[in-house]
């Protein structure tokens, strides 16, 4: 089964790239899946469809499939959340795909129960939807190392890079955050963990790509605002696919149907037709010492990605 990955830092676009993703014929867009356990099930949050992850008529039949180990809602979340935290953080990466393909978690008791359940769960995905290709937009680097080494899955990658002082920006602003059942607001970060987890994410995402070679695809968040259309084709080729057709309404607008993504940015919620631009607003609200620490943070890393060290202020969104 064909799972495509979207390894990213945070506020790099991936929800709206998943979503657009899930539209496509045969894709399935299952948000930010590593969350299922955490969020979807000790913390009863909302899936893209309104209802609990637990009351999800899709999440509900995934979690009762028995692939020969019993139902997976059957397994104790909290201790696939352990397994999670000790096995697979983003600094896990180099030591995960240092591991032989399909010999997950070598003399790692620990990682291989982790890498059983991983198989089980995307296994039941395809199962229940039907899709040819299920994606994940987890983001976290580790999770996209092992995906290489589980028997189940034939993995592509997509490296989804934004310009660290617009993360920064966006980590600075507050939302809400509608998959809890009660007023909530996402929580804010700092400058420095901002930029620190940028460089952190990115290396060892860079890692992945270098590992993968060509099942891996580099792609900078406001080229894909600037041209979706071409990016959503040229990711539909990597993974073997021509889909015939795309949900655009024109060059720029999205038309979004409900979906079932277990976690991700607030916007995942959104239905109907969706204009797509480059949240730019960094560029004329954000403090210039702000501005410069982020990129004293980041330096080291902006020209590979094409990012400017001196960025230019524009004078609105594009």
């Amino acid at each position: 089964m064909k799972v495509l990955y979207v390894v990213s830092g945070t506020r790099s676009g991936s929800t709206i790239l998943d979503q657009i993703l899930g539209e496509l014929d045969g894709f399935f867009s299952t948000g930010e899946l590593r969350f299922i356990w955490e969020r979807g099930l000790l913390e009863n949050r909302k899936c893209g469809c309104g209802a609990p992850v637990r009351e999800c008529k899709v999440w509900a039949e995934v979690l009762a499939t028995d692939l020969g180990d019993g139902p997976l809602g059957n397994r104790s979340a909290e201790e696939i959340v352990g397994w999670q935290r000790e096995t697979v953080r983003v600094r896990h990466t180099w030591v995960i795909l240092r591991q032989r393909a399909g010999d997950p978690g070598a003399n790692n008791p620990t990682l291989a129960a982790y890498a059983h359940v991983a198989d089980r769960l995307y296994r039941a995905v395809g199962k229940v939807t039907g899709a040819r290709v299920v994606v994940d937009s987890s983001k976290h680097p580790s999770d996209a190392a092992l995906l290489r080494l589980l028997p189940s899955v034939d993995p592509y990658f997509i490296h989804l890079v934004r310009d660290p002082r617009a993360v920064v920006h966006s980590w600075q602003r507050k939302r809400k955050e509608p998959d809890r059942g009660w007023p909530a607001e996402m929580p804010t970060w700092s400058l420095p963990k901002t930029a620190l987890n940028w460089d952190e994410v990115n290396l060892a995402a860079n890692a992945v790509r270098r590992k993968v070679g060509r099942r891996a695809l580099l792609l900078r968040y406001q080229d894909f605002a600037l041209r979706p259309q071409e990016a959503i084709r040229r990711i539909a080729a990597l993974v073997g696919e021509r889909p015939t057709m795309l949900p655009f309404v024109d060059e720029r607008t999205v038309r979004l149907s409900t979906n079932h993504t277990v976690s991700g940015n607030p916007s995942r919620f959104r239905v109907g037709e969706v204009v797509l631009r480059e949240d730019d607003e960094w560029m004329t609200a954000q403090h210039s010492g702000e501005r410069w620490l982020s990129t004293l943070l980041t330096l080291p890393m902006l020209p590979g990605y094409g990012f400017p060290i001196r960025a230019t202020r524009r004078a609105g969104p594009t």
